[in-house]
């Protein structure tokens, strides 16, 4: 008998966890978005992290500003956020393991041998000192070709962390997916987006581990910040008092599976079915 596929929520199980190197428990960044492959059975593709992942994911004026002062530093024509293929995950707990060697990145590269290394006590790690050929002094043109499309001379061993000069063609951010208005068949606002339910059975990665696959959405009556898990499962709004508080902040929360949705944009997202007939979350 096969075993169920793995059921993860993206914003409570993934979405601003550490990623952490396998091999020597290293900090390398923060899960700020995921790539997801759109279609009739959409599937994350990559982790995403840097200012050009979370600050659009913020939005508003901090999202803008965190972007744009990226992009000051970078200098690139189109640059994007870096990104780790799902294929080198290897398990997703309190941190996001991934197996492999990080290539140096060269804006960090820069900075810490530019700025950090120049603060009183602080020098950068032999790693990310060490002459290794990769980029250089300084994030210009030559840095920015190593990095280019998972810089082409890394060994067979190494953790792609590239940048993105731009969203690739073909795909879409999963944060895009959070925080939407909701509207029924008829128009009518159902409520917004509050988290993404994901479950390990899509396609093959790298002949390694199946994709995970956006399977449907919890969406809450009233928009008020994100939901730690107390609203879905079995042990549902429990323990009894903060279950209170969240039904308080967010008012009923359904699920919505992904042949619910009739379409999707930046703005919106519409459902095939009125929310009375959309499944609670205690099952989930």
């Amino acid at each position: 008998m096969s075993e169920p596929a793995r059921v993860l929520h993206a914003r409570l199980h993934l979405l601003d966890r550490q990623v952490v190197r396998e091999s020597d428990d290293r900090l390398l960044c923060k899960v700020d978005d995921l790539e997801v492959r759109p279609g009739d059975r959409p599937y994350v593709t990559a982790i995403l992290s840097g200012p050009l992942a979370l600050g659009p994911r913020l939005g508003g004026l901090p999202g803008w500003l965190m972007s744009e002062t990226d992009r000051l530093f970078r200098g690139e024509e189109r640059p994007g956020p870096y990104r780790i293929e799902m294929s080198a995950v290897t398990e997703i707990g309190s941190a996001v393991r991934v197996a492999g060697h990080r290539q140096d990145l060269a804006l960090e590269r820069w900075l810490t041998r530019n700025v950090v290394s120049r603060i009183p006590g602080a020098a950068g790690t032999q790693e990310q000192n060490a002459p290794d050929g990769s980029a250089q002094d300084a994030p210009d043109g030559s840095a920015r070709d190593a990095l280019d499309d998972g810089a082409r001379e890394a060994p067979e061993n190494a953790l792609r962390v590239r940048e993105r000069r731009e969203d690739r063609p073909g795909t879409m951010r999963l944060a895009g997916l959070l925080g939407r208005t909701v509207r029924g068949p008829s128009g009518e606002v159902a409520g917004n987006t509050v988290d993404v339910r994901l479950v390990q059975d899509g396609p093959l990665l790298a002949e390694v581990q199946q994709a995970f696959r956006p399977a449907g959405l919890l969406i809450a009556r009233r928009r008020a910040g994100r939901l730690f898990g107390y609203e879905r499962g079995p042990g549902l709004w429990r323990p009894s008092l903060l279950g209170a508080l969240v039904r308080r902040m967010h008012g009923e929360i359904r699920y919505a599976e992904w042949d619910q949705i009739e379409s999707y944009d930046d703005e919106e997202i519409t459902l095939k079915v009125a929310w009375d007939r959309l499944r609670t979350t205690a099952d989930l």
